[in-house]
């Protein structure tokens, strides 16, 4: 196991910031890689989509298996820990990566594509079925981004991929939306993500519930109503739960001490973190560990 959590970073055959691959091409290229173990659990630094296309394939992410069925599509954000399964072998499909920068840029930020459900795995699965897509399906545009992606002539690549990329996803916000328990008001959806954003940078300096509700220019009230409208959880309980998120990538990914985890996810004390780690998991950290 590395000392340090392995963040594998977004790299690209061709000077796009977008990777198409079917599940073969993708098993062939983990086989060749020396610098880590696509098979055991590391953290990207980019986005990734599979999509499964015939058969069947499980895929591991942040302690859970997700299983794919033909029609599936599952969405892994950066900063999540998740690794790949040899039965990706016996399926057929795309592998879709993303260049972090090009796609928060381009989509997350843009104010033409609203993509509030999308990639929010704190409020929906990353997976989406055939079965919740109606006629709907996610396959034949993955099959044209991969032909474009493969396409001899580079005039305007990156135009096109960009474009059926658009397609793709906001299909994927569609289903999401459709399926979703709740309607949320836009604007609660887009202060969830603001502070969620926050919480991911700035978890190790605070965890405190008003500081974040006064980052947002909200008051805690508010803050508290989106959270338990939109997760069913508290602020202070959201916030306990991500960070007890982290410290569990950090023990399975890492070789790191219970001292440097400790400090690794803002607890000056280790004593302190032992003690919010076990009383959120019922486990000591050790323990958590040793079962993976």
């Amino acid at each position: 196991m590395s000392k340090s959590l392995p963040k594998i970073t977004f790299k690209s055959r061709i000077e796009l910031d977008i990777e198409v691959m079917t599940l073969s091409e993708t098993y062939q290229k983990l086989k060749g890689i020396d610098d880590h173990d696509p098979f055991k659990a590391h953290k990207i630094q980019f986005y990734f989509i599979v999509v499964v296309s015939k058969g069947s394939y499980k895929h591991y992410v942040d302690f859970q298996f997700y299983n794919l069925n033909e029609g599936s599509v599952l969405f892994i954000a950066k900063n999540q820990v998740h690794h790949f399964t040899e039965n990706m072998k016996h399926a057929e499909g795309f592998c879709i990566v993303l260049n972090s920068v090009f796609f928060e840029q381009h989509y997350f930020l843009s104010k033409n594509v609203n993509l509030n459900r999308l990639y929010n795995y704190h409020l929906e699965s990353p997976v989406i079925h055939k079965e919740d897509l109606g006629e709907d399906n996610f396959v034949g545009v993955a099959h044209t981004l991969y032909n474009e992606y493969h396409f001899d002539n580079n005039f305007l690549k990156g135009d096109m991929l960009r474009a059926l990329l658009q397609v793709f996803l906001l299909k994927a916000e569609r289903a999401k939306e459709n399926k979703a328990i709740n309607s949320a008001k836009i604007h609660w959806l887009e202060t969830f993500s603001d502070f969620k954003n926050m919480l991911q940078t700035d978890y190790i300096i605070t965890r405190s519930s008003r500081a974040y509700a006064s980052k947002l220019f909200i008051s805690y009230k508010l803050l508290n109503d989106i959270l338990k409208e939109l997760t069913g959880k508290t602020v202070k309980s959201f916030i306990d739960d991500f960070v007890t998120m982290e410290i569990k990538r950090y023990l399975v990914s890492t070789s790191l001490s219970i001292k440097e985890v400790s400090y690794k996810t803002g607890f000056e004390e280790p004593a302190n973190m032992i003690k919010f780690f076990k009383k959120n998991t019922q486990k000591t950290p050790l323990q958590f560990r040793s079962q993976f």
